[in-house]
């Protein structure tokens, strides 16, 4: 894990981008190598350059959860999707960990979470956020790629 670990942000609110970016920023080894606000911006962005990692917001205009995590993970073999998600128990973290992201975080606590989901991707392993009280847990397939759960 000594070599700079490349990532790029999907989310169409920039703001929320820009404190992602800080937060990224503030963790050793992490370098964004950019934002993309749409889908036309993401795939650009990985055609001129894939990082290791894309957090993808799930409600990214132009692109729903499974087929954004199918096109990346297709076209760019190396590249992980780490999933940005309102609701853990949504139809689309479900679609999207079976159509193969690497994890998935939830945007109100992602300055708590994210180091530990990078952490874990980084490590080949699927990150999914600690429950709230009183919530079960979603039910997922298991994984249909290969790599470790």
């Amino acid at each position: 894990m000594d070599r700079p670990y490349y990532i790029l942000l999907a989310d169409n609110h920039a703001g929320f981008r820009r404190e992602v970016r800080k937060i990224l920023e503030e963790i050793p080894g992490v370098k964004v190598t950019g934002e993309a606000g749409n889908r036309g911006e993401l795939f650009e962005l990985l055609r001129q350059s894939p990082p290791k990692l894309v957090i993808l917001d799930i409600s990214l205009p132009g692109l729903r959860a499974r087929e954004g995590t199918q096109l990346i993970t297709l076209h760019y073999p190396e590249t992980k999707v780490l999933l940005m998600v309102l609701d853990q128990e949504s139809e689309y973290l479900l679609h999207g960990l079976a159509a193969g992201a690497a994890g998935v975080l939830r945007k109100q606590h992602v300055g708590g979470q994210i180091a530990r989901a990078i952490t874990a991707v980084r490590q080949g392993k699927i990150y999914v956020p600690p429950q709230a009280p009183n919530n079960d847990p979603p039910r997922l397939a298991p994984p249909t790629a290969t790599g470790s759960a």
